[in-house]
């Protein structure tokens, strides 16, 4: 639920020899980048360097810059040569470690963080690290162990204990994932995301949906690599099932459509060519950063789906949700925002998983899965016809296929529009 963060570390450390206007220069950079102004603190540092091409700091602290910026093929550049130049820096192989792994250059990363941890076997963060590595490494009892290492130097690090709580469900240790999520809960962790994960063990009463901030938050983690993890590793082909099924349903003419939870944009090619207007919503704003490079969008919208419906004049004849609603358990409020939402006669096309007999379903995957008498009761419920529903595989999770149902539903075409 966690990523590790690059922090720019004390500006005590070693500092290249310098002027005293150098000197100041970096130091008010470091202040900048502490204050979260990028921009500024990026040109500091590369005022220090242009004038002392080997000043350390600066050429660390750029390389954070960078990583921060998630531009990790230039953070890896100026973070190794850092550590050529200054081979002591616990802070700055750690940093290097990062970036290597956010480029998936595993057995580097791995290498990068034991050196940091030989230069100081306290260093907290640097196991944490560790255990991310190992974790996207397949290791995972050597995770867990490098989670629990972290924790012995701090064991109120409230990020670690969700990663090991994490590390636990994935694990399937489900007892001792409980009993981990409860501790990083009670020291401090979301308690929306804790109860969330506890939900998905049986622990506790599953929410009517996930929490927002945890959505949000874990597709920015992922906007970057998204595409590629879900088309290439989880064989992820919905958007293309989904318009396979709507496509001889659509009228001739341009449509309004509307993208629910667009992400990245995978619908957006798909539903162009049908569009007049092509709308595209989502909780991520770097998922819409990554959708906005696509050039197919008219508008982007970053809120909540149910929110945002309740405030439209426009009304859409095409409404779409690819992979949406396995984050949303109770779907009555979406299905009837989407009916307000709607033209006499749109059509309202979406995935979930299939849950077999259970109505809804939160699994420990941290997804809801729905059955499909389910749906159909919702669609009568609101007014919705069924134009068509399918059973398939629409995606893997750990190499096993998952079932899931591809539904069109048309709304009625003596619909009345929404009172104004």
């Amino acid at each position: 639920m966690n990523r590790p963060r690059h922090l720019p570390p004390s500006p005590r450390q070693h500092f290249s020899a310098s002027t005293p206007a150098i000197r100041s220069r970096y130091l008010a950079s470091v202040d900048l980048q502490r204050s979260g102004q990028l921009d500024e603190a990026e040109v500091g540092y590369r005022w220090v360097l242009a004038r002392v091409p080997a000043h350390f700091d600066a050429m660390h602290l750029l390389g954070v810059v960078r990583a921060q910026r998630e531009d990790y093929d230039e953070a890896l550049q100026w973070l190794a040569n850092a550590v050529r130049i200054h081979d002591q820096s616990a802070a700055a192989f750690h940093n290097l470690a990062n970036a290597q792994h956010a480029l998936k250059r595993f057995d580097e990363a791995l290498a990068s963080t034991d050196r940091a941890l030989e230069l100081n076997p306290e260093h907290v963060r640097a196991w944490r690290s560790r255990g991310h590595v190992l974790r996207d490494m397949r290791r995972t009892e050597e995770a867990l162990a490098s989670y629990d290492r972290a924790l012995a130097i701090d064991p109120g690090y409230v990020d670690a204990l969700v990663d090991r709580a994490d590390q636990l469900r994935q694990m399937k240790r489900d007892g001792e994932a409980v009993t981990a999520y409860r501790q990083a809960r009670d020291a401090g962790a979301d308690p929306q995301a804790m109860a969330y994960a506890l939900a998905s063990l049986g622990a506790e009463a599953p929410p009517p949906a996930a929490p927002s901030a945890y959505v949000a938050g874990l597709f920015d983690q992922y906007a970057r690599s998204f595409d590629t993890h879900l088309v290439d590793t989880l064989k992820y082909q919905t958007p293309a099932l989904l318009m396979e099924l709507v496509a001889p349903l659509l009228p001739s003419r341009p449509l309004d459509v509307l993208d629910m939870g667009c992400g990245t944009g995978l619908c957006g090619p798909l539903l162009k060519p049908h569009a007049h207007t092509l709308t595209g919503i989502d909780l991520s704003p770097k998922m819409l950063d990554q959708a906005r490079q696509r050039d197919l969008y008219d508008a982007l919208v970053c809120d909540e789906l149910v929110q945002w419906l309740g405030t439209q004049p426009t009304r859409f004849d095409l409404a779409v949700a690819a992979d949406v609603f396995v984050y949303i358990g109770d779907l009555d409020a979406v299905f009837g925002a989407v009916r307000e939402a709607l033209l006499p006669g749109g059509l309202f096309a979406f995935s979930c998983e299939a849950s077999g007999e259970d109505d809804v379903l939160l699994r420990a995957t941290l997804r809801y899965a729905h059955s499909a008498s389910y749906l159909r009761r919702l669609a009568g419920a609101h007014g919705f016809e069924v134009e068509a529903m399918k059973q398939g595989v629409i995606r893997q999770d750990a190499g096993a296929d998952i079932e899931g149902h591809l539904v069109v539903l048309r709304m009625a075409p003596h619909h009345p529009p929404r009172s104004p």
